[in-house]
């Protein structure tokens, strides 16, 4: 067994280049014997053998993000959708402009209904791979009717997964999410 001298740790197997408790390099120290010559007497020396550097096997860095879409779900012919859909690369903030607080990423004050929207009502983005969406202090809420679903949730409290099919109520003005 090899001893680490960065740790301590005394359980690492002979052949190990690396320690198995706090991953420094280790060295070996092996003993050989040198060749007598004549009037002197036989020494030990240490020598000091290198290990070769492991290879990384890290896994491919890949991106895990996918683009998503916010398709508009409004049906007054009074008020034709002014724009249908909405492409999310990332993360974006819902919620109508203001001058003070600025423009935001989904605006969504020529909707119908845009008046239930507050300014920075709710951000959808990712988050290890999967969307989600968080009510930012909304007057009148997020609410979710999931794929399958004949009625929309309660008001979302807390950062919620969304699943592409699922629908989305901004207050009284709803989307379609779509995902990948």
């Amino acid at each position: 067994m090899i001893t680490c001298t960065v740790c301590g740790y005394d359980q690492n197997l002979d052949n190990s280049g690396f320690c198995n408790a706090c991953g420094s390099e280790l060295q070996t120290i092996a003993q050989t014997t040198i060749t007598p010559q004549p009037k002197i007497e036989p020494t030990l020396a240490p020598t000091v053998i290198q290990p070769t550097t492991p290879q990384p096997n890290y896994p491919p860095i890949t991106n895990t993000f996918t683009k998503a879409k916010l398709t508009s779900k409004q049906t007054n012919a009074h008020a034709p959708t002014p724009i249908s859909e909405f492409i999310i690369d990332n993360n974006a903030i819902v919620g109508i402009f203001d001058p003070d607080t600025g423009p935001v990423e989904i605006d969504l004050e020529q909707f119908f209904g845009g008046e239930t929207v507050s300014r920075n009502h709710a951000e959808i983005y990712q988050e290890l791979g999967t969307w989600k969406i968080k009510d930012l202090g909304s007057t009148n809420g997020v609410f979710i009717k999931a794929l399958g679903q004949t009625r929309f949730s309660a008001r979302i409290t807390i950062p919620t997964p969304l699943n592409s099919g699922d629908e989305i109520a901004f207050g009284k003005v709803r989307f379609l999410f779509e995902a990948g």
